[in-house]
C-alpha cells in the first residue's frame, strides 16, 4: 500500500468559468489522505471569469500540502490532453472542476486499486452534493446505467477518470475532434478486465441537469450507448458543456 501518492499520481482539472466551483474541488483534494506533495495540473480554457485568480490564489494558500499548477487548456478534450502532456507518474487522474472528493481516502484505496489490480483504468460513482431529490435520483440512475453498459464497453466518466499513463497514450488520447462525450469514446478502447467502478464518490450539483433535463441527461446516455461504434454521432455537439 502506497503511504504517499506524489510519486504514484497526478490530478489533471481541466477548467472554463469554474469560479462557484474549483475551489471546493481543490480543497477537497488536499484533505485527502498521503497527498502531500502531490501534482495538481489545472488546465484552463481561457476563463472569462475569476477561475484563474482563485487557482493562483488556492497556490499560495496550499503549497505547503500541493503543487498547484496552472496552463493554458481549451476545450475539455484540449484541456486534459494538455495536462496529460506533462505527466511524468504512473496514473493520471483526471478529475473535473466541479467535481470534489467525497471520501477522504479516495485517492489512495483508487490507487491502491489500481496497483493491486493491474488495472488500467478504473473510475467512482457519483453522487449529489445538491439539495434537490431528483438530482440524487438521477445520479443514482447514472451510477446503475453506468455499471451495466461497462459490462461490455467500459465508461470512465470524465469527473473521475482515472488511467495508467501509458495505456492512456496508447490509446490515442482523449480526441480533440469530438464534441460529445470523449470519455466515452476513449474508455471503450480500454480492456473490460483492466477496468473497475469504485466503491468511492466524488460529487456533482444539478448544473448540468439543469441544463439538459433529466430526461435528456439519461436519453443521451442511451444514444450514446446505442450509437458506441459511429464516432460522426460523437462529433455532434449536443449541448452539453456549459
Amino acid at each position: 500500500m502506497f503511504t504517499n501518492l506524489k510519486d504514484k499520481l497526478t490530478i489533471v482539472i481541466p477548467t472554463y468559468n469554474e469560479e462557484d466551483y474549483i475551489s471546493s474541488t481543490i480543497t477537497s483534494i488536499v484533505k485527502q489522505t498521503n497527498i502531500r506533495g502531490i501534482r495538481i495540473i489545472v488546465s484552463d480554457g481561457f476563463s472569462t471569469d475569476n477561475t484563474r485568480k482563485i487557482v493562483t490564489d488556492l497556490q499560495k494558500i496550499y503549497k505547503d500540502i500541493v503543487n498547484i499548477e496552472l496552463i493554458d487548456g481549451g476545450r475539455v478534450a484540449v484541456g486534459r490532453n494538455n495536462g496529460a502532456k506533462l505527466v511524468t507518474t504512473k496514473y493520471i487522474l483526471f478529475l473535473d472542476g466541479d467535481s470534489p472528493l467525497i471520501d477522504s481516502a479516495n485517492l489512495t484505496q483508487n490507487v491502491n486499486l489500481m496497483n493491486s489490480k493491474k488495472l488500467h483504468l478504473l473510475t467512482c460513482k457519483v453522487k449529489s452534493v445538491g439539495k434537490d431529490i431528483r438530482t440524487s435520483i438521477g445520479f443514482i440512475l447514472f451510477n446503475f446505467m453506468n455499471r451495466f453498459i461497462s459490462i461490455k464497453t467500459p465508461f470512465a466518466v470524465g469527473g473521475y477518470f482515472m488511467t495508467r499513463t501509458d495505456k492512456f497514450i496508447e490509446y490515442g488520447m482523449f480526441d480533440e475532434t469530438l464534441n460529445n462525450s470523449e470519455d466515452y469514446w476513449l474508455s471503450k478502447q480500454y480492456n473490460p478486465k483492466k477496468f473497475h467502478i469504485s466503491s468511492m464518490t466524488y460529487g456533482q450539483d444539478d448544473r448540468r441537469f439543469k441544463k439538459m433535463g433529466y430526461i435528456g441527461m439519461l436519453k443521451l446516455i442511451l444514444l450514446n450507448y446505442k450509437h458506441r461504434n459511429n464516432i460522426e454521432w460523437f462529433k455532434q455537439d449536443v449541448g452539453y458543456w456549459i
